[in-house]
C-alpha cells in the first residue's frame, strides 16, 4: 500500500516544481537565400533553435526577446555557431505593423534582420512571416537600425523559410516542444503561441487548436 502513496506524492511534488517555473516553448527554424558578403552575393542559410522561456510573459509583452542558438552556413566561409535573440512580433516604428527582429552573431560575422508583418495582413501573413531581410557584418561593426532596414533599404540579405516545401513545414511543426509545462497544459501553451502569432487568423487556420 505504500507504493501508490509514494507515486501520488512524487506526482504532486513534480507538479509543484513545474508550477514554480515559467511555462515556455521552443522550436526550430531553417532559412536560406542570398547574402551580400565581401563584395559579392553568396548562398547562405541559418538553422536556429528559438526558445521562448516564458510564454505567458511574452504573450503579454511582445518585446520580450526569445533566445536563439544555431549554425550559419555561407559560401566560402566555414560553418559557424551563432547565438542571439529574436523579438517575436514587437511593434514596428510608429505602430507600423509588427516585426520579428533577429540579432545573432557567430565567430566572425553578426546579423541584424527583420520580418515585417502588416497589421491588415490576411493569408499573405505567411509571406510576411517567412521572408527575412537583413545585413551580415563583421562581428563588432555598428549594426543598422530597425528603421533603416524597414524604410531605408539598408538590407543586403534575403532569407526565406520554405513554407511551400512540405518536408520543411513538417520538420518545423515537429520541432515544437514545451518547457516546464505539465502535460495537461501542453495544448494550452501551444494554442497561446498560435493565437498570439496569428491573431484573428488563428481561428481560421488552426480551428482544432484554438
Amino acid at each position: 500500500m505504500k507504493r501508490p502513496l509514494a507515486w501520488l506524492l512524487a506526482a504532486a511534488f513534480a507538479g509543484l516544481s513545474l508550477a514554480a517555473q515559467a511555462r515556455g516553448l521552443a522550436f526550430s527554424e531553417t532559412m536560406s537565400g542570398v547574402a551580400y558578403q565581401d563584395g559579392e552575393y553568396r548562398n547562405a542559410s541559418v538553422s536556429l533553435r528559438v526558445t521562448v522561456a516564458d510564454i505567458d510573459a511574452w504573450s503579454q509583452n511582445l518585446d520580450v526577446p526569445a533566445t536563439v542558438t544555431g549554425t550559419l552556413t555561407m559560401d566560402r566561409l566555414p560553418v559557424q555557431p551563432v547565438t542571439g535573440t529574436l523579438v517575436i512580433l514587437g511593434p514596428g516604428p510608429g505602430g507600423d505593423g509588427r516585426l520579428l527582429t533577429y540579432r545573432f552573431a557567430g565567430t566572425s560575422l553578426q546579423f541584424t534582420g527583420i520580418k515585417h508583418v502588416e497589421d491588415a495582413a490576411g493569408t499573405e501573413v505567411f509571406d510576411d512571416m517567412t521572408t527575412l531581410h537583413g545585413v551580415f557584418q563583421p562581428r563588432g561593426a555598428p549594426p543598422p537600425t530597425v528603421y533603416d532596414l524597414l524604410y531605408g533599404a539598408a538590407w543586403t540579405t534575403e532569407l526565406h523559410f520554405a513554407w511551400w516545401d512540405p518536408a520543411v513545414v513538417w520538420n518545423f511543426a515537429a520541432s515544437f516542444t514545451t518547457i516546464a509545462t505539465p502535460w495537461y497544459q501542453v495544448l494550452e501553451v501551444e494554442a497561446l503561441f498560435v493565437r498570439t502569432m496569428f491573431g484573428a487568423l488563428a481561428q481560421t487556420l488552426f480551428p482544432w487548436l484554438v
